[in-house]
C-alpha cells in the first residue's frame, strides 16, 4: 500500500465516513494488514503500513525548500524586523501558533506602580503601572485612553494623573484636584525611570519620553497608563511604527541585558525585578511593589518563561496567502461542523508567519543573502544548490541540509556578483 496514493486516501476518506468499522485488508510492506477502516487510518505512516514519516529526512527537508521557494516566487518571502515571543533557555523565537496551542500557564509576578515626573509640571507626576518591571528600561512613551476619563490626584506633598475608574490603586487619602478626558495628555513629556542608560541615549529616548493616545488602553486593572516599550512588546511596537517612536531592545538571545543598561548589563531578566525596584526606590520614582497574578506564556519545550524581543527573522506574508487558504478551507467537510468557524477565525487574526529561528539544530532555511548588497536568493532543491554552488559543496555533499555542512556552501549573487 502506498500511503502517499491519493486516491487510495480519498476511498479511505469515504468508507471512514460512511462505516469506520468496516474490516479491510490493505498491503503493508511485510504482507497484508486487516483491521477496521478506523484502525487502519490511525495507524497510516506506521511501519507495518509502510511509508514512515519523518520531519528530519532528507525529502522532507528539500520539499520545505521547493515550498520556500515557491513563497519567494510568488512575492510572500521577506525578512522583517519585528518583536516576537522569545524562550531565553531555547535562544529562539516562539510563533504565535506555538503560544496559542501549548503556550499560557497562570503565575504571579512582582508588578510595580510608579512615577514619571512631568516636565513641564513641577511635583506632578504620571502613575504608571507594569507587570514587567524589566522593559521599564527601554520606555519611551506613556499610552492613555482617550475616551477615558483621568483625575488629578493630590496625596500628601505629590500630585498623581491616573484614570477615574482606577483610584483605588491609591494607598491612603488622596483628593481629587480636577478631571479630564484622556485627549488632553495628548502630548505632556516627562522623565523616563531610566534616562541616563547609554542605550536610551543612543535611540533618542529621553526625547521621546511623550503622552500618546491608543485606543487599547483600558481600567480593568493598573492606572489608566500604560507604560510603552516598543522592543519589549508587539503591541507596544506596532504602536511605536504609527507614532514614530524609537525602539529599544535590552536582551540578548539568552534573556541577559546587553552593554549599555548600566546596572542591568549582564543580569538575566529572571533576575532583573528588584534591581529595578531597587533603583526605582533609590530615585523616589517607586510608588509600590504588589503580586499579580494571570496568565503568562511559557515555552512549550521547556516551560521557561518566554520574554518579547525586537528581532530580524523571516517571514512569509499572510496578507494574499490568507485568503487562498480561507476559500481551500470552505471546501473541506468538518467534522465537527463548528471547527469551519474557528479555523477561518484563525486564519483571519493570522499574523504574518515567522519561519526562521535561531536554533542550531533546526532545518536550514534556503536563503543566501548577500553581505555586499543584501540582495537574497533562494534555492529550490540540492539540484540547484548544486549548480549554483561556488565554494563549498564538496564539503556539504553527502550530508543532510543542516548545520554545520551547508554552512559552507557558497553562492554567487547575481545582483552585484559578490
Amino acid at each position: 500500500m502506498d500511503w502517499n496514493d491519493p486516491d487510495f486516501l480519498r476511498d479511505l476518506a469515504r468508507r471512514m465516513l460512511e462505516d469506520p468499522e468496516e474490516v479491510i485488508t490493505v498491503e503493508g510492506p511485510e504482507g497484508p494488514v486487516t483491521d477496521t477502516v478506523e484502525q487502519i487510518v490511525a495507524h497510516l505512516g506506521l511501519p507495518e503500513l509502510g511509508g514512515s514519516y519523518f520531519t528530519f529526512s532528507t525529502e522532507n527537508n528539500y520539499m520545505i525548500w521547493t515550498f520556500l521557494k515557491k513563497c519567494h516566487e510568488k512575492g510572500w518571502l521577506y525578512k522583517g524586523r519585528d518583536v516576537m515571543p522569545w524562550c531565553p533557555r531555547c535562544a529562539t523565537g516562539i510563533s504565535q501558533h506555538e503560544i496559542v496551542t501549548e503556550g499560557y500557564q497562570e503565575m504571579t509576578h512582582p508588578s510595580v506602580t510608579l512615577r514619571f515626573p512631568l516636565r513641564e509640571r513641577p511635583g506632578e507626576s504620571l502613575l504608571v503601572w507594569t507587570t514587567t518591571p524589566w522593559t521599564l528600561s527601554s520606555n519611551v512613551a506613556a499610552a492613555v485612553g482617550p475616551e477615558l476619563t483621568y483625575a488629578k490626584v493630590r496625596q500628601g506633598d505629590e500630585v498623581f494623573y491616573l484614570s477615574k475608574g482606577t483610584l483605588s490603586i491609591l494607598e491612603g487619602d488622596y483628593e481629587v484636584l480636577d478631571e479630564m478626558p484622556g485627549t488632553a495628555l495628548e502630548g505632556w513629556t516627562y522623565d523616563g525611570p531610566f534616562d541616563e542608560l547609554e542605550a536610551q541615549q543612543k535611540a533618542g529616548g529621553p526625547q521621546a519620553h511623550r503622552v500618546v493616545l491608543w485606543n487599547e488602553v483600558g481600567e480593568a486593572e493598573g492606572t489608566g497608563i500604560v507604560h510603552i516599550a516598543p522592543g519589549c512588546g508587539a503591541e507596544d511596537f506596532q504602536l511605536s511604527k504609527e507614532e514614530g517612536l524609537p525602539a529599544i531592545a535590552p536582551l540578548d538571545e539568552e534573556g541577559y541585558f546587553l552593554d549599555g543598561f548600566g546596572f542591568l548589563s549582564g543580569v538575566h531578566v529572571s533576575e532583573s525585578a528588584e534591581r529595578v525596584f531597587d533603583a526605582l526606590r533609590e530615585k523616589g520614582l517607586l510608588y509600590k511593589v504588589a503580586d499579580y497574578t494571570h496568565r503568562y506564556p511559557v515555552c512549550w519545550r521547556c516551560g521557561t518563561e518566554l520574554v518579547f524581543r525586537l528581532v530580524d527573522e523571516w517571514f512569509i506574508s499572510m496578507d494574499e496567502l490568507r485568503y487562498d487558504m480561507m476559500e481551500v478551507t470552505k471546501q473541506i467537510r468538518w467534522i465537527p461542523s463548528f471547527g469551519l468557524d474557528r479555523e477561518l477565525d484563525w486564519l483571519r487574526n493570522m499574523h504574518d508567519w515567522m519561519i526562521s529561528k535561531k536554533r542550531y539544530w533546526g532545518l536550514a532555511l534556503p536563503i543566501w543573502e548577500c553581505d555586499e548588497c543584501g540582495h537574497f536568493e533562494v534555492i529550490g532543491d540540492e539540484v540547484e544548490l548544486r549548480e549554483r554552488a561556488v565554494a563549498g559543496w564538496e564539503e556539504f555533499e553527502g550530508h543532510t541540509p543542516h548545520r554545520p555542512w551547508i554552512d559552507s556552501v557558497r553562492i554567487t549573487c547575481p545582483q552585484c556578483g559578490a
